[in-house]
């Protein structure tokens, strides 16, 4: 999963969550940190790893909208699921398959990047918005990538809405 053309910054954060090292509530609530207990996108459930990752509506959206943008027609799983997913496409050396590793990476990044500004700097999550910054960076980070260019040739610029 930690492909050498994922951008270091989202490979770090793929591998603290690949072993669900990340700082989420529930895992604050644990150590006696007191915070808000729900989860800063949906305000319904505990923020636990295993919501914030898929379970999640709002962001099981953003991973089904990007998945779709891949041309991968699929139910959205737990985030054990999704990982292993992303692992075997990881895995392989065609081109949409190396891109849908990448896209993982950086929406499981760009999940965190977002809770952790909904829940401290009190901003709004934009879905459409984050897909298209991950949409960008791929297209932006393919145009040098061989094996990207003809894969990338075939999906938009922007994600269709779901």
């Amino acid at each position: 999963m930690l492909h050498t053309n994922i951008h270091p910054r989202y490979r770090f954060t793929i591998w603290l969550a690949a072993q669900q090292r990340l700082a989420t509530v529930e895992r604050l609530l644990k150590i006696g940190i007191q915070v808000p207990a729900v989860c800063a996108f949906c305000g319904h459930s505990l923020e636990s790893f295993i919501h914030l990752f898929f379970e999640c509506t709002i962001t099981k959206k953003l991973w089904s909208r990007l998945c779709s943008w891949l041309g991968h027609k699929r139910s959205i799983g737990d985030w054990e699921t999704e990982l292993n997913w992303a692992c075997k496409k990881a895995k392989s050396r065609k081109g949409t398959n190396v891109i849908t590793s990448c896209v993982f990476a950086m929406t499981v990044a760009l999940i965190w990047r977002e809770r952790n500004r909904v829940r401290f700097d009190k901003a709004k999550f934009d879905e459409l918005q984050i897909s298209r910054e991950i949409v960008l960076h791929i297209h932006i980070r393919g145009k040098n990538i061989g094996k990207w260019k003809e894969a990338l040739q075939q999906l938009d610029w922007i994600p269709k809405l779901n």
